[in-house]
């Protein structure tokens, strides 16, 4: 049996509180001395520990009594194991939760990233995953796409690509350079400005998809959207993709001459 001063010590919960608890039939000790002194059992202890984790999500103290009282119908052992995993079960809901939550953020901080300004719709997206409505995750819309339009082969070389929902450094490098990009999309292609995005460009595809460019293609193909679609994927549009192809084109014609020169040379 444990005083209320003991379970203070061991809980960092106030006297005030367990009081509180007491007095609202939530949390009963159960031994009270003819001098007014509490001590509670372990199966007490037990109770306080689910009161804890269930205030801690959000539950109020009103629907915690109701769910504590309909469990006490039960066999202690049964009751320990129904209560853990309620709350490890909730605990996983809470976690998925804030996932999505960090997923819709690290959109949010992408979009601004991008384009310099936030999207509203992030952020209706993310007032909606605070709402207790399960928010629809993109993972299975994403998969779904690579499994329509990708062989088992290909799809292991484009699993590496960025995603715009976690702290991923390549999207992090992938992201700086489509803003760079769109905030020199008026200089013309073969400019020294548009040349180096031109070879960052290249260079983050040959890390991306590991050198194979027919992946690569097939790839750049699919997720180019038609003029006035929304992105197929995150800060893709029309007009930045053509730009790019643009850059690129005139990059890869540039690199073509100076093989061709230097093929010559050895042959010469």
């Amino acid at each position: 049996m444990y005083s209320v001063g003991e379970l203070r010590k061991r809980t960092n919960i106030s006297v005030r509180t367990l009081h509180y608890y007491d007095e609202l039939g939530l949390l009963k000790p159960s031994r009270v001395t003819e001098a007014g002194y509490r001590y509670y059992s372990k199966e007490d202890v037990l109770k306080l520990q689910q009161i804890t984790a269930l205030k801690k999500l959000g539950f109020p103290l009103s629907r915690i009594k109701d769910i504590l009282n309909a469990e006490d119908a039960l066999p202690a052992e049964i009751r320990w194991k129904k209560a853990i995993r309620g709350q490890i079960g909730t605990i996983r809901e809470e976690m998925e939760r804030l996932r999505r939550l960090e997923r819709l953020l690290f959109h949010t901080l992408y979009s601004i990233e991008i384009t310099g300004d936030f999207r509203t719709d992030d952020i209706f997206s993310f007032i909606q995953a605070m709402q207790p409505e399960k928010e629809p995750s993109n993972d299975e819309s994403r998969e779904q796409f690579f499994n329509e339009h990708f062989t088992p082969e290909e799809i292991e070389v484009i699993d590496g690509l960025p995603t715009f929902d976690t702290d991923d450094p390549k999207a992090d490098e992938w992201v700086k350079l489509l803003r760079d990009i769109r905030d020199h999309m008026h200089e013309p292609p073969q400019s020294p400005v548009a040349q180096r995005l031109a070879k960052r460009v290249m260079d983050c595809a040959e890390a991306f998809f590991g050198g194979n460019t027919e992946v690569m293609e097939k790839y750049w193909e699919l997720i180019r959207p038609s003029p006035g679609d929304a992105p197929v994927v995150y800060g893709l549009d029309y007009k930045l993709m053509a730009y790019i192809d643009q850059i690129v084109e005139w990059y890869e014609k540039e690199r073509g001459k100076e093989r061709d020169e230097q093929d010559d040379r050895r042959r010469s």
